[in-house]
């Protein structure tokens, strides 16, 4: 995840954190792979959990966009339920995704990514990745970076996960990143505006 000068910019996505209440932290190996100062930018879907971990997700890159999940009130530096970032020539429309009802429905999200004039939904609240097309448009669903369960499925096992975009002009490299027995696994798709 080094950038060089034949590189887009490096974009990270998460969110559904949820640390200090579901989890207690999130695993080494996914804080070692992302570091400091490698990413133009980061996109958070909200529910972070602590202030240790916001402040954490803020100095991974100067870019740092954060939308507030149902469980982030106590967070005083998130002001937005929703946020339209600009990326080149990409426009993504940045939010929690309990806003859609109901959750992760195509119709609904498309009816967003409309509103505001976007190419790209990022959000979370499933706490499982999705990446899908839609009538030209393109869903991002992280996943949850932590591992935390969602509010629907508590009982089952949820990986964390987490997708790193690379924005090349009319290309985005998609990679999505999910941490299976201690092991970072990858998987790389390309979405074209």
């Amino acid at each position: 995840m080094t950038q060089e000068s034949n590189y887009g910019d490096i974009i990270l996505l998460c969110g559904d954190l949820h640390i200090g209440t579901r989890m207690q932290k999130i695993h080494e190996k996914i804080v070692s792979a992302l570091g400091v100062n490698k990413l133009q930018h980061v996109l958070c879907t909200g529910n972070v959990g602590n202030k240790e971990t916001f402040d954490w997700l803020k100095q991974i890159s100067q870019n740092f966009h954060c939308v507030r999940g149902q469980y982030d009130d106590e967070n005083n530096e998130i002001h937005n339920d929703q946020k339209v970032i600009q990326i080149g020539i990409w426009k993504i429309l940045l939010i929690h995704g309990h806003q859609f009802v109901p959750w992760n429905d195509e119709e609904t999200i498309s009816v967003f990514l409309k509103e505001n004039s976007c190419d790209i939904a990022v959000f979370g609240n499933s706490h499982q990745s999705l990446i899908s097309k839609f009538e030209r448009k393109f869903f991002i669903n992280p996943g949850t970076m932590s591992g935390a369960y969602g509010s629907i499925k508590q009982d089952a096992i949820i990986q964390p996960e987490f997708v790193i975009l690379e924005c090349l002009g009319d290309e985005m490299g998609v990679y999505k990143y999910k941490l299976i027995n201690g092991e970072l696994i990858i998987e790389k798709c390309t979405i074209t505006k």
